[in-house]
């Protein structure tokens, strides 16, 4: 049976029938939901891989992905993308930054030699206590492959003009499942720990799964993001083609699958899917109404 919590956690093959039938008879590329008047992107990427494998694309497709972002969009690193955000520039392009989650090791294999063959920045987020390990928050998942994460020492040797990296909490979970002292280490220990262990500042954070914590949203919203102040900005999966200063800590990505064809990409970067953000913004509303109801 359908419900609004059906409607939060709708899956990507559904998000994509739905598009599909949706695209014949509306033309989203035309709908803003944001006044910026240029698109501003962020795109998510989490594995690479040779052949079809679990949460990854391929990397022929991928190769072909990036040639086609040559074309049509001004591909700049996630510090430029922020500045732009904060300054409220009115530039003439349309941007897109690209991010990775996780930091698997098939990044810097597969992703990196094609990333630099376009001269493209790319921005990692990687969870702090799986580093050297693997992907064990996907086991429970259906055709979960595992995936081994950089070292230290893989993410030391990743080229710094080429190369960001952030934080994406140190366990990789859900930070609305913790308390609010649970998130608070998730958030300072993996920054700290990957600022020593990298040798590099720590810039950005990724919210584990996307998920943005209601949970504590006096502490990450209303109280001057004080959880996250370390940060010049955060990461969310929320759907959306347009970024404001107000989403600096909570920006919005558009996530590439493995299950994606080179049309749904298309599709994605051209509105075919912006009804997504009307889903999703139903879907906070009624996960808020019980935090609502305690204030």
């Amino acid at each position: 049976m359908f419900s609004l919590k059906n409607l939060w956690t709708m899956k990507h093959q559904t998000i994509r029938f739905i598009s599909s039938l949706l695209k014949p008879a509306l033309v989203f590329s035309h709908l803003k939901f944001n006044k910026n008047s240029k698109q501003r992107i962020i795109i998510i990427y989490h594995g690479i891989s040779k052949k079809p494998q679990f949460n990854c694309v391929t990397i022929e497709l991928f190769r072909e992905q990036m040639s086609w972002l040559s074309e049509r969009y001004l591909v700049v690193p996630l510090y430029e993308f922020v500045e732009d955000l904060d300054y409220e520039t009115k530039g003439a392009s349309d941007l897109i930054s690209i991010t990775f989650d996780d930091g698997y090791v098939n990044f810097a294999d597969l992703a990196l030699p094609i990333l630099e063959q376009h001269g493209y920045h790319a921005t990692i987020f990687v969870p702090s206590g799986k580093i050297g390990s693997y992907n064990d928050w996907d086991e429970s998942k259906i055709g979960f492959q595992k995936m081994p994460i950089m070292s230290f020492e893989q993410l030391r040797q990743l080229p710094e003009k080429m190369v960001e990296i952030g934080s994406h909490g140190v366990s990789h979970i859900a930070l609305n499942l913790l308390p609010v002292d649970g998130a608070a280490r998730e958030i300072i220990e993996s920054k700290m720990k990957l600022e020593q262990g990298v040798g590099r500042q720590i810039r950005f954070f990724a919210f584990p799964f996307g998920l943005y914590p209601f949970g504590h949203y006096f502490n990450f919203h209303r109280s001057g993001k004080r959880l996250l102040a370390s940060y010049r900005a955060a990461c969310t999966t929320w759907w959306g083609r347009y970024n404001s200063p107000k989403d600096l800590y909570c920006l919005r990505r558009i996530g590439i699958w493995d299950s994606d064809s080179f049309g749904d990409f298309v599709d994605k970067l051209q509105g075919k899917y912006d009804w997504v953000v009307v889903k999703e913004k139903i879907g906070r509303l009624y996960r808020s109404i019980p935090r609502l109801v305690e204030l």
